[in-house]
């Protein structure tokens, strides 16, 4: 430690060299003690006090305690006893203040400090200097100098002073600090014991359930897998091991280890009722229980006495237990957690095991059933894309070649029909281009079936305003008011979801012809986990008894004299929306509108 000044007062000069031999000795400190001892000599010796204590605040209790003095009598250390911060005035109130006070004769310290008297108990004090610390704007403590003869302090020792108490506080809190690291330091090593204690016995367990995996493969064989597992225990832990299954009441081995014992292995096989056993309980709450003292711990089976201590794993099928795993040590009345670690890992790595195979099973017959299904559904898309060939072929051929040669018809016989002929031949006529619309109608159906969509970001916005404009020279003469709101962006195919917003689009305009003005709102709900779309319009609407048929095929509540459509829109629509993983819906009422609309999940789905 660095050589301190015990000189009587020198001159002031010097003070600046005290402060620097000061703060070098402070930065070699590590505790409590040494800060006071190093602070308190200089400030004694170097001032001619007669002597100096420092008191600190305990931050738990709130209470002041001596942690150094020099110079005093014991009588005298015996009335600076520890008590509550308040019951010293002066040291409180200059806390409270946070300033030094310099008393520098009897009669000013008596004034301002009566209690002197008591605390000294007869040793006179003609000065005196008190010294509040503070350390991250919390009170510290005092550094109390007592002087028998009056004392002037010029501004040269008052700055010392000062300095010297606020490099005090600071090496106090560097010295809390490392006691609180070292305490930390202390309590991270026993952590890490324990955990490289825990690794140890996880590092083994893991070993054991690598062991397994490697040993078993893909291994489906409940017997196999069993042997496996006994035959790894035997090896890891020199225990034991037998597995028994339920056959009603009783628990019977059905597997065990080439070296058990001759006398208690007919009685495994022959069974016993598990339940009844002290390890019953713990095997209860599916989980892996081991047994202590096993002899001590009253044997269901007389002869399995020749085990100190035994474990179980337990097996459940749902709820009920449905087998056991079991392993005996005749060398050790304890389990250490090296034992515990590997028959946990096992017995885990066999119940994945078992499951796995049991999976396997599931797995091969379901995809049985699914290789049927799959032919099935194959079968029925060819039929699907060999109808949509027909209706694209064969049925629009011959509807085209009759709209084809009623024209010809029309102009060989032109100012020939009577009035009631050429009539026919219009009903002809209307008749084979409804049979298109309605081939038109099969075939997007068709398309929206068998579409794979391309999902991506989607401007519902974007596309109303391509389709307002597609539809503009077709409203030219109709008194039609939008209010389209504020769309949101969406997730799905972008061709897919403009067929909808087309399909509902013109739905609500063919539904408004007879209305002036006609009416058409369009908007989005934010329904948290979803965005629902809906289109409104003061058109027909429907009878709302019938709402559920409007998006099957073919199903119309309007005569085509009131609203022409084929019946086929909606279901295109419903099908498109289904497989963007959405719902479609319709409320309505007759005479006073409808709205038709959809659902979308928010997001990218994963």
């Amino acid at each position: 430690m660095t050589s301190l000044p015990g000189s009587a007062l020198e001159p002031f000069a010097s003070l600046a060299e005290h402060l620097q031999q000061i703060t070098e000795a402070l930065a070699a400190t590590r505790t409590e003690r040494e800060v006071i001892e190093i602070v308190l000599t200089p400030a004694v010796n170097t001032l001619g006090a007669i002597a100096g204590i420092v008191l600190l605040v305990d931050q738990t209790d709130h209470q002041m305690k001596i942690a150094g003095s020099q110079g005093y009598k014991d009588e005298t250390l015996t009335a600076w006893q520890e008590g509550s911060m308040e019951g010293y005035r002066l040291i409180a109130e200059i806390l409270h203040m946070r300033e030094a006070q310099y008393f520098e004769n009897a009669g000013a310290l008596k004034d301002a400090f009566p209690e002197l008297d008591n605390r000294t108990r007869g040793q006179a004090v003609a000065a005196n200097a008190t010294l509040p610390m503070f350390l991250d704007d919390r009170p510290l403590g005092v550094i109390v100098l007592d002087f028998t003869e009056p004392h002037h302090f010029p501004p040269e020792e008052r700055r010392f002073l000062q300095i010297l108490s606020a490099q005090c506080a600071i090496a106090l809190g560097r010295a809390a600090a490392t006691r609180m690291l070292e305490v930390r330091v202390q309590e991270r090593t026993r952590q890490l014991e324990e955990q490289t204690r825990q690794l140890e016995v996880e590092r083994a367990a893991h070993a054991a359930f690598v062991a397994f995996t490697e040993a078993v493969g893909s291994e489906t064989d409940l017997f196999a897998l069993v042997e496996q597992a006994i035959a790894l225990l035997h090896e890891t832990c020199d225990v034991e091991a037998a597995y028994f299954e339920r056959h009603g009441d009783l628990f019977i081995a059905t597997a065990w280890s080439p070296s058990a014992d001759p006398t208690l292995l007919p009685l495994l096989q022959r069974g016993f009722p598990l339940q009844h056993s002290s390890i019953a309980r713990g095997l209860q709450q599916n989980t892996a229980t081991f047994i202590d003292h096993w002899r001590d711990s009253g044997l269901l089976i007389q002869e399995s006495g020749i085990y100190q201590a035994a474990a179980g794993y337990p097996y459940f099928k749902e709820t009920t237990l449905e087998s056991v795993l079991m392993i005996g040590s005749q060398t050790s009345a304890t389990w250490d957690e090296r034992s515990k670690g590997i028959f946990r890992a096992v017995g885990r790595s066999l119940d994945l095991a078992l499951d796995r195979a049991r999976q396997t099973r599931i797995v091969t017959a379901q995809r049985d059933a699914l290789d049927i299904r799959t032919q099935e559904l194959a079968a029925s898309t060819a039929e699907l894309q060999a109808f949509s060939y027909s209706v694209s072929h064969d049925l629009r051929t011959p509807v085209r070649h009759m709209i084809g040669f009623l024209e010809l018809a029309r102009k060989s016989l032109d100012g020939q029909l009577d009035e009631r002929s050429a009539r026919y031949l219009d009903i002809v006529e209307q008749s084979g281009r409804q049979m298109n619309t309605l081939i038109d109608g099969l075939l997007d159906l068709s398309q929206a079936a068998q579409q794979t969509l391309q999902p991506g970001p989607v401007d519902l916005n974007e596309l109303m305003t391509q389709i307002r404009t597609t539809l503009l020279p077709d409203l030219l003469t109709r008194n039609l008011t939008w209010d389209v709101a504020d769309l949101p962006q969406v997730w799905g195919d972008r061709e897919a979801l403009s067929q909808v917003m087309v399909q509902l689009t013109e739905n609500a305009l063919k539904f408004t012809r007879t209305r002036n003005p006609a009416s058409i709102r369009i908007w989005a709900e934010d329904q948290g986990v979803a965005w629902k779309v809906c289109v409104r319009d003061n058109g027909l609407g429907f009878d709302p008894r019938y709402q559920d048929r409007l998006f099957n095929l073919f199903q119309r509540l309007h005569r085509a004299d009131e609203v022409s459509g084929t019946g086929v829109g909606l279901a295109s629509v419903r099908r498109i929306i289904l497989k963007h993983g959405g719902q479609v819906f319709a409320e309505g009422q007759l005479g006073q509108g409808a709205t038709f609309g959809f659902t979308l999940p928010k997001g990218r789905p994963d």
